[in-house]
């Protein structure tokens, strides 16, 4: 994947997965860095490597579970 700025409906595009599935998985991430992007429109470059990798750790702990 490449790591460049974009928001949230794009990152979701990115991933392969719908804008829902992203906010709950998003819930899941680290409270900090939650409020650190809570109201922006775009996610950073680093922002985005950070949730790209915490979310690829979660479809593997998740991906049996129904």
């Amino acid at each position: 994947m490449e790591y460049r700025t974009m928001n949230r409906k794009e990152l979701a595009v990115e991933l392969d997965i719908s804008y829902a599935t992203l906010y709950r998985r998003m819930k899941l991430l680290d409270p900090e860095f939650r409020e650190q992007i809570a109201g922006h429109s775009l996610l950073f470059e680093n922002e985005v490597k950070y949730i790209y990798e915490q979310i690829s750790g979660l479809k593997k702990w998740q991906s049996g579970s129904k």
